[in-house]
């Protein structure tokens, strides 16, 4: 067994605060989490939370410098497919690029301001989408639906999808990207670094970061598609200087000061604004200048005394004790201070040019500049140590009020308040993982000691529940037997009866996945017995895992009588991912007895239930989707049919589901069949033989694919198939022939009418047969062959 203790991923955690209430193109912003308990698989709201106020660059303050050389340069470097802004805190980047965001045609530029909690990969995409989303009307549809299915893949189908539509556009939009350096999750790093270097011509990218952003940097570069401003571009001049300090503190400075102040900041923009605080008020500019010395904590440290010493106790106070928070408004600050008034206090601060950055155009979320959050944050633990604590636990309790558990969550780990941030998880994580915060709830586990886990059955089966939401199949085992040896460190209050109940949940699941019906069945079983009479939303899940089970064994009365008390109007409350799946069931059920009508009849309903929750993209669906597929072969319409098998396979791929996997293998094999494509049928009947060999018991797929396999080897020995040489296989040779044509994967699947999976099989056959690792060298390798075939012997 595996030590779950290793299995801690090291993703970074952070906040999610609230936004606002609207609606814009189809996603929707919502204003909080949800709050109260889940009772349904899919979110309510089903779309990832997203702050408007990321979508939009900050506003303005008073006394802006614009840079002129610097937005003219951006704007020449903006035809490259991607510019990297590059330079440390307090330089200028935000400013730089709101100034540019804003200028020339503003409407095709979409902003994106990222946050810690964007690290996971739900919130940093649906992020993405809202931002293209209102440069590009309609952009990313689908893929947001994709992405709040559990498992989803961005790599796989959500950037895919989001690529096809900016192909579309008909004019340049341009994505701009601000603190991309909070980004630290490695599978978001790889889904963006795919999403940067296959972007169409259509769309630029502007990232700008602290530190390189994890991308092919060296390669874009070569082919000459990277563009890069970096610190020693952004200095402010003695010119911009003068600009900046007269305009945001009215001080006239004298040239010799001005060049002083120069040479001590070298054109660090935060370097020269918090000498500005510093300076206003002073008799004796010249004197103050040259004390200041060049170093960034040494100005900070100047600031620290000579600013926030002569504010008002109150403000001081406030500003010291709201450090702790990545965001604040009124009431948080409030509630987190003690103080009542907190907005109004907020508002002056911003109006008088110190300290705040707003995020709203109504003034009513702010965040601190981070040099300027860091100075108060030490300020805080010198003037009032061990104080940080509690306020994390207010913020933790006001964030609780307002439903952002999440938030909670973080701030009572950042309290000290472990139990009750365990006890918070224990709670909320199916809430959680079913807003598709898979990853968030990931990161929050990793911030508890590893011990604390490992002593708590609950945490174990969260992990185990998290591992198998990921897709992380092989570490959902050793966490469930973690979970047995531990003890429960307090109450399930999610509807479990217990440790062991949600175990057998578990394991169903995970059993089903990986393709053993007979695991998957004692334990759809175990679960029953243990949840009657008890949460009837989990009894809804049992009696479909049970039904499912029997549908893959093929008792399908028994499985009908599970399945019409799922989708039954009374059950309630009501699960619509189940309904859902069950309905797909029937469907399947009524086709194979021959009930065509019956078998639309739940195929409707279940396309209903799909449209309305937005669950097309939920490996639960698969089935329906296939049975879809099977009766658009019985109707001849075979290039619709294999359009739908293809996207059944998706879905299943994505879970990873191996029965739905193999299911719709079977599917296209059946359909490339019908269609003469006996390569194509071969093909997908050795992917499904494969992914079988992972199986321990795959109930009634063990006869269908033999049958399937035998009407395949039939149609191979009558066709009067010539293979070649080189073992490729006329379809292998046919695709091959088309990529040194130059054509795409897409184009080459429409040419044949196949699955683009299909093509991609194709060529991985083809490749290993022919000694090649690339496109390129399969294209030189037909060039070859060809002339050797023209080429008259001697």
């Amino acid at each position: 067994m595996r030590d779950p203790s290793n299995m801690h991923s090291r993703h970074r955690s952070g906040h999610h605060p609230d936004g606002y209430s609207a609606e814009s193109n189809g996603l929707k912003f919502c204003r909080r989490h949800q709050t109260g308990p889940s009772r349904q698989l899919a979110p309510a709201s089903s779309d990832a939370e997203i702050v408007l106020s990321a979508l939009r660059p900050p506003a303005a303050q008073a006394g802006n410098v614009v840079r002129q050389a610097l937005l003219d340069r951006l704007s020449e470097e903006a035809a490259a497919k991607v510019v990297v802004v590059v330079a440390p805190a307090g330089w200028g980047k935000t400013c730089m690029l709101r100034d540019w965001s804003t200028s020339g045609d503003a409407s095709s530029k979409a902003w994106l301001s990222v946050e810690p909690g964007d690290n996971d990969p739900t919130r940093f995409w649906a992020g993405v989408i809202a931002a293209l989303n209102i440069a590009a009307p309609g952009v990313g549809s689908a893929a947001l639906q994709m992405l709040m299915a559990p498992r989803a893949n961005a790599a796989q189908s959500v950037v895919p999808s989001v690529l096809n539509d900016l192909a579309r556009l008909p004019k340049r939009i341009t994505l701009i990207i601000d603190d991309f350096q909070l980004i630290t999750n490695e599978s978001t790093h790889a889904s963006f670094s795919f999403f940067a270097e296959h972007l169409p011509a259509t769309v630029g990218l502007v990232l700008a970061s602290r530190s390189d952003p994890p991308l092919p940097l060296a390669r874009l570069r070569a082919r000459g598609e990277l563009a890069e401003i970096r610190a020693h571009d952004m200095r402010l001049t003695a010119i911009e200087i003068r600009e900046l300090l007269a305009g945001t503190f009215g001080l006239a400075l004298t040239a010799a000061d001005v060049d002083v102040l120069e040479r001590r900041t070298e054109g660090w923009a935060a370097g020269v604004y918090m000498a500005g605080s510093s300076l206003r008020g002073n008799d004796d500019l010249g004197r103050v200048i040259r004390t200041l010395a060049g170093e960034d904590r040494q100005i900070m440290d100047y600031f620290a005394a000579e600013v926030l010493a002569e504010q008002p106790a109150q403000v001081r106070s406030l500003l010291l004790r709201t450090s702790v928070l990545d965001r604040m408004t009124g009431p948080l600050c409030d509630a987190v201070t003690g103080f009542d008034e907190s907005q109004a206090t907020l508002e002056r601060l911003e109006r008088s040019q110190q300290f705040l950055v707003p995020l709203d155009s109504t003034r009513h979320w702010y965040r601190y500049h981070t040099l300027f959050a860091d100075v108060l944050r030490r300020e805080l633990d010198n003037s009032e140590p061990g104080l940080a604590p509690s306020l994390h636990r207010r913020a933790s309790a006001w964030h609780r009020s307002q439903g952002l558990i999440a938030d909670a969550i973080s701030h009572a780990i950042s309290a000290g308040d472990l139990a009750d941030a365990r006890d918070l998880l224990a709670s909320h994580w199916n809430l959680l993982l079913h807003q598709g915060l898979s990853d968030t709830v990931d990161s929050l586990l990793n911030r508890l000691p590893v011990g604390m886990v490992l002593e708590d059955a609950r945490m174990c089966l969260i992990r185990g529940y998290v591992a198998c939401w990921l897709g992380h199949l092989d570490e959902v085992e050793p966490w469930l037997m973690a979970a047995e040896a531990a003890k429960p460190g307090g109450p399930l209050r999610d509807g479990l009866n217990s440790v062991e109940s949600g175990a057998s949940f578990l394991s169903a699941d995970y059993c089903h996945m990986t393709g053993d019906l007979r695991g998957a069945d004692a334990a759809s079983v175990r679960s029953m017995e243990l949840q009657v009479p008890s949460d009837p939303w989990w009894r809804v899940m049992a009696l479909t895992t049970r039904g499912v089970n029997l549908f893959w064994r093929g008792l399908d009365a028994d499985a009908r009588s599970l399945f019409q008390q799922v989708v039954a109007p009374t059950q309630l409350p009501v699960n619509e991912v189940c309904r859902c799946w069950a309905e797909g069931c029937l469907a399947a059920i009524a086709l194979r007895e021959g009930d065509v009508e019956a078998s639309e009849r739940h195929l409707q309903k279940a396309e209903n239930l799909a449209a309305r929750h937005r669950l097309d993209s939920y490996w639960m669906t698969a089935t329906a989707t296939v049975t879809s597929a099977d009766l658009l072969t019985s109707h001849g319409k075979l290039a619709e049919a294999r359009q739908v098998a293809g996207s059944a396979l998706e879905c299943a791929q994505r879970g990873p589901a191996r029965l739905e996997t193999i299911s719709a293998l079977l599917c296209l094999a059946r359909i490339s069949l019908q269609a003469g494509s006996v390569d194509d049928a071969c093909m997908h009947i050795s992917e499904a033989k494969h992914l079988m060999t992972k199986c321990v018991d795959t109930g009634m797929l063990n006869e269908l694919i033999t049958e399937t396999a035998r009407l395949t080897d039939q149609a191979a020995s009558t066709d009067g198939r010539v293979f070649r040489s080189d073992g490729l296989s006329p379809r292998e040779a046919q695709v091959l022939e088309l990529v040194a044509g130059g054509d795409t994967n897409k184009e080459i699947a429409t040419e044949l009418v196949v699955s683009v999976h299909t093509v991609e099989r194709h060529l991985q056959n083809a490749y290993r047969k022919i000694g090649v690792r690339n496109r390129s060298d399969a294209a030189a390798y037909v060039v070859r062959r060809e002339a050797l075939a023209t080429t008259p012997m001697g």
